[in-house]
């Protein structure tokens, strides 16, 4: 590893006993970063990509008493602070990446299926992440306390986050007026899903649209239409001053909520068509609706982050219990998923350049290289 990854990932505390360290904590988390990005799904199998390449990683790596065994690495992987590990993994990225000031930040969450214990009565960990569209990587993520959900989550991950300039799309489960408070303290937008669970805004939001008698401009912008996999997609989306709202909701406890939109999805496969109407709230000017289109379009990003980390990552297979373990390894899979999306000389599936590194790790030094 380079000297950026020894003087940043060096500062992390190693809590080991003095004595038992027989393998160097910095090359127990470059194992553990090479083995997840070549498609390790546990630390069993991150042992076995180690050995199987043992002389290149002497190369890199100073690994004096040789390949440390998955329960070594499993325990150092449970004695890392998730949130400064997180830091400092992001803080390496920005070493070997000009990163570019945010865009869109859409904040999402996931369970972690696998982590369950039905014996205890344990559900599987649950994380919220936040995803750079800009940059094309996680900026952080935070579990959910077992006893809350989303909603007391995502304002403490937005506190870590620099957020200034950027347009924070979330679902609705995140459409709060303390979220949209904090969004706007940071100087960024926001673009939030409506559902019923805001009492009367969604029915007001909707019947808005369905009433306008012309008093507010109504701005309309037409999608490309998609074509794939035989389905054809059109996407239209309107937008209105949030002005249209008074007397039927408190706009001043929302903060800058200044348009609603509404998006209308009409799709036809093999003859058959369909139309699914979403609502949402902004503090983005009515009068372009296309940045709200856009950052409504962006936010699958994060969702199909979330397909990679099951479909290629096999995360919902993964039967780590431990709450601090699962949330460390969550993170390296997100990272080598930022890293493997980021090169793009080799125009394959993420599947096919994690069988490609577990081959041939010289390919590593063309993944790095390209983040």
């Amino acid at each position: 590893m380079n000297t950026e990854f020894k003087e940043i990932f060096g500062c992390i505390d190693d809590s080991r006993i003095e004595r038992t360290k027989l393998h160097k904590l910095l090359d127990i988390i470059a194992l553990g970063i090479l083995g997840t990005m070549a498609g390790a799904q546990g630390f069993e199998e991150i042992e076995d990509f180690g050995t199987l390449h043992e002389e290149w990683l002497k190369t890199y790596l100073s690994l004096e008493n040789g390949i440390p065994s998955h329960d070594t690495i499993g325990r150092v992987f449970q004695s890392l602070n998730p949130q400064t590990f997180q830091e400092t993994f992001l803080q390496w990225a920005q070493t070997v990446k000009h990163f570019l000031p945010e865009t869109i930040v859409p904040i999402d969450g996931k369970a972690l299926r696998g982590s369950h214990e039905r014996s205890k009565g344990l559900k599987g960990l649950h994380v919220v992440s936040a995803w750079s569209c800009a940059n094309g990587l996680s900026l952080g993520q935070l579990q959910v306390d077992g006893k809350s959900n989303e909603i007391t989550a995502i304002p403490e991950l937005i506190k870590h986050l620099m957020l200034k300039g950027a347009i924070v799309t979330i679902d609705a489960m995140g459409c709060q007026k303390e979220i949209a408070k904090l969004i706007r303290e940071q100087e960024a937008d926001y673009v939030f899903g409506l559902k019923g669970n805001q009492g009367d805004l969604e029915e007001s939001v909707r019947d808005c649209f369905k009433l306008n008698d012309g008093l507010f401009p109504l701005y309309t912008i037409q999608d490309e239409i998609a074509c794939e996999h035989g389905r054809i997609e059109e996407r239209q989306l309107q937008v209105l001053d949030a002005k249209v709202l008074e007397g039927l909701v408190d706009l001043s406890e929302w903060d800058s909520l200044t348009s609603v939109a509404r998006m209308t999805y009409v799709s036809e496969s093999s003859g058959k068509k369909s139309t699914e109407v979403r609502h949402y709230i902004s503090s983005l000017r009515p009068e372009d609706p296309s940045k709200i289109l856009r950052a409504i379009r962006m936010h699958w990003q994060i969702e199909s982050m979330h397909w990679s980390l099951d479909v290629s990552f096999k995360e919902d297979a993964c039967r780590v219990r431990d709450e601090t373990t699962a949330l460390n390894l969550s993170w390296l899979r997100k990272m080598s998923l930022s890293f493997l999306k980021a090169e793009t000389s080799f125009k394959m599936s993420i599947r096919r350049k994690q069988l490609k590194l577990w081959s041939k790790p010289d390919y590593f030094l063309k993944v790095f290289s390209m983040i």
